[in-house]
């Protein structure tokens, strides 16, 4: 049965691994014959990847209209939007908008929830996190109350275990699809000692602050290294003015933005790749030997490469630390005879597989078939109005703060 999508998420416009994801699924979905829509604070920076047929709304300071029932109502009748079979969203607080849109749209309408970043039960809507008069706690709530267990799908086991430790409730591994047909044609010619990093240069990926003191400890070692890194980010200019007073000029290279066709382009001559998330997964797909960096870690744990992660996830538990060093990792790797080195390569590479794009996106509608309907809570969903005024009343702003990696890892 062909479907109505309607994608939300609150994109600040720059591409990352979400707006790689909804590229993706919305390509598959769209050649399968499906509707695809996108409501999005800013697609800049990476609307030009979406295929033609999706219908892009880029509805900038619009979009905090969404949060709010009655607002969200008019808006939805102002954009004429086609009433959707499917309302997927793709973070906890675009979950309350589907909710919010599927109530409107009739008993028909589905929410599939995705949560792609790690630490949001236990940090960032965690007890002491969230303020009484926020309606970070009201999105919460309907989260647990109101949508299905078989409805939430996760990119990491780790966050399963965290909802379940902190809510003792549910959900679903879904691996994420990678497309690989979209990259530039390239050729494996790893040269020993070349190191490889592609994504933000920003919170949640605090290894690119500790890659330099990485590189600079195997150049003492005896280890013949260079690190080339792909991106841009807040930690740029942090990152340039360590690399000066290290003197390591010489040795690591901040290459800026990258076309994401790209990528494996980028891959062609490393012989190690350090990263995480949906780009060691690419790079694994292209049989590069690498090392899983942690989320919010700043010390430079792993677990090693993804191949010792459980098949379908970007982590392990969150009672499983990482115990290895990064350093010692990329040495091993750096030190593999010949065979030793293919045999790497190809573990990095079937372990993968899993996240094929067909494989994958098949699973993905095994859940949308089986998902059962969200509860609606219209009262509920005024609620948003007095919290509204309760804030402005109190002047409060809400600031993240982003936690250390030992802050939502336990033993």
């Amino acid at each position: 049965m062909l479907m109505k999508f309607l994608f939300i998420f609150n994109s600040p416009g720059i591409l990352g691994g979400i707006e790689t994801l909804i590229v993706r699924t919305s390509r598959w979905l769209l050649d399968q014959g499906h509707q695809v829509s996108l409501l999005t604070y800013s697609s800049e920076n990476w609307e030009h990847l979406l295929p033609a047929g999706v219908r892009v709304i880029t509805l900038g300071e619009r979009y905090r209209e969404l949060y709010y029932y009655l607002h969200a109502m008019r808006l939805l009748k102002e954009l004429k939007l086609e009433k959707p079979d499917i309302i997927k969203s793709f973070d906890l607080p675009a979950s309350w908008i589907a909710c919010q849109l599927a109530s409107l749209c009739g008993p028909k309408c589905k929410v599939i929830a995705g949560i792609y970043n790690p630490a949001v039960f236990k940090w960032y809507y965690g007890a002491g996190a969230i303020k009484a008069w926020e309606a970070r706690r009201l999105y919460l709530a309907n989260y647990l109350n109101n949508i299905p267990q078989n409805a939430r799908i996760f990119c990491g086991v780790d966050q399963i275990t965290e909802l379940e430790e902190v809510h003792q409730q549910k959900g679903q591994l879904w691996p994420l699809p990678l497309d690989t047909s979209q990259f530039e044609p390239a050729c494996r010619k790893a040269k020993r000692g070349e190191i490889v990093s592609i994504g933000r240069l920003s919170p949640m990926k605090e290894y690119n602050l500790y890659m330099i003191d990485v590189v600079q400890e195997l150049r003492k070692r005896g280890n013949n290294v260079t690190w080339t890194v792909y991106g841009t980010g807040e930690y740029e200019a942090q990152m340039r003015e360590k690399i000066e007073k290290l003197g390591m000029g010489n040795a690591i290279f901040l290459k800026g933005t990258l076309p994401y066709k790209a990528f494996w382009k980028a891959l062609e001559n490393a012989w190690v790749f350090v990263g995480m998330g949906t780009a060691i997964l690419e790079a694994s797909f292209f049989g590069v030997p690498n090392v899983c960096a942690v989320a919010y870690d700043s010390e430079g744990l792993t677990w090693g490469p993804v191949h010792r992660l459980p098949r379908g996830s970007l982590s392990p538990a969150i009672t499983c630390l990482p115990r290895l060093r990064v350093v010692d990792e990329i040495e091993r790797i750096l030190r593999l005879s010949a065979a030793d080195y293919e045999a790497e390569e190809k573990m990095v590479s079937t372990h993968v597989q899993v996240h094929d794009l067909r494989t994958s996106m098949n699973r993905c509608m095994e859940i949308v078939r089986e998902a059962e309907p969200i509860r609606r809570a219209p009262v509920r969903y005024l609620a948003n109005y007095p919290l509204w005024l309760l804030h402005k009343a109190l002047g409060s702003e809400h600031v993240v703060h982003h936690p250390d990696f030992r802050q939502v890892i336990t033993e």
